[in-house]
């Protein structure tokens, strides 16, 4: 990929809209911790001068994916990058799997407590319903990381 700026700019842009940190605790459900800080950056990362690896800079809904690249100056006008998007490891399956789980769990538990099946089939969707959002909020995620990356540094696909 190339970005319309230089690398001068490139970096100047990385370090005004970056908060230097782990990306990998950002993009997990431990980010709420993390609720004070610069909430005015766009991402949260790390980052020098050749590597970078950058998360969305959100406390309650984080993204569970990290942009990991390299940047190289093309020439005087333009930088080249070299990306990939790549899941945060816990944050990533605690969405894409937690909500399955608690599928199996909720059922195994009224079973277990022999309730009748009314509660079955007024919670089971419900639940399941939640399972097929938290799957186009991956997607979702995923997508607006990369496009608002894009944006910023203004990179040309």
């Amino acid at each position: 990929m190339v970005s319309k700026i230089n690398i001068a700019q490139f970096r100047e842009r990385l370090n005004k809209n970056t908060k230097y940190g782990n990306p990998r605790i950002k993009g997990t459900p431990f980010a709420v911790f993390s609720i004070s800080g610069e909430s005015n950056k766009s991402f949260y990362g790390t980052y020098d001068k050749a590597k970078f690896e950058l998360t969305k800079n959100s406390t309650l809904f984080p993204a569970p994916f990290i942009i990991s690249g390299k940047i190289n100056s093309k020439n005087n006008t333009q930088t080249e990058i070299t990306y990939e998007v790549k899941p945060i490891g816990f944050g990533y399956y605690w969405l894409k799997y937690m909500p399955t789980i608690g599928i199996l769990m909720f059922n195994l538990v009224l079973y277990t407590q022999s309730e009748p099946s009314k509660v079955y089939i007024i919670i089971n969707p419900i639940i399941f319903g939640f399972a097929i959002i938290s799957r186009f909020y991956l997607l979702r995620k995923k997508k607006k990381l990369v496009t608002d990356f894009e944006k910023v540094f203004e990179i040309k696909t």
